[in-house]
């Protein structure tokens, strides 16, 4: 349950750590024996990418990026609970129909890396994965919003 609870954060911590890894050991053998490991800034560049979007999503996820709150702000608290519904609304159109660009897209994707021979359909996966994953996070807002709010605490 706590590998569900943290999915986004925990691969992302592996893909960047892979990244670091793989570069630290590619530069030490570069400049201290001279020997170059050909395959590792593909590697890097891929584990980036997919610690990139898995960070995207987590800070999604816990509400992290920034907004503009001027519209919220002048907005009366009655109203304030359906304008957040109405862009929560807006944002999982937005995460679905990317989700499925991104589907479109990777299914697309029948080249490979030159090193490697990795398919891309791996690397642009982690698209549809994320963009998937931020619209189930949109749901879970619209629930939160969609509950009676308690009396006992303000508004959010």
């Amino acid at each position: 349950m706590r590998f569900l609870k943290n999915f986004e954060e925990i691969l992302a911590s592996i893909a960047i750590s892979i990244t670091v890894i793989v570069v630290i050991i590619n530069v030490f053998l570069r400049y201290g024996l001279g020997f170059v490991v050909p395959w590792s800034e593909e590697l890097s560049v891929i584990c980036f990418t997919w610690a990139v979007y898995f960070g995207i999503s987590s800070c999604y996820k816990h509400k992290l990026h920034m907004g503009v709150d001027v519209i919220l702000s002048l907005i009366p608290k009655a109203g304030q609970r359906y304008f957040r519904l109405m862009v929560s609304f807006f944002l999982l159109a937005l995460n679905l129909l990317m989700a499925y660009l991104s589907y479109n897209y990777t299914m697309l994707s029948t080249k490979v890396t030159p090193v490697m021979g990795m398919s891309y359909f791996t690397i642009n996966g982690v698209l549809v994965v994320c963009f998937s994953l931020m619209a189930f996070h949109t749901v879970r807002f619209i629930i939160d919003d969609l509950k009676p709010s308690d009396p006992n605490h303000p508004a959010q």
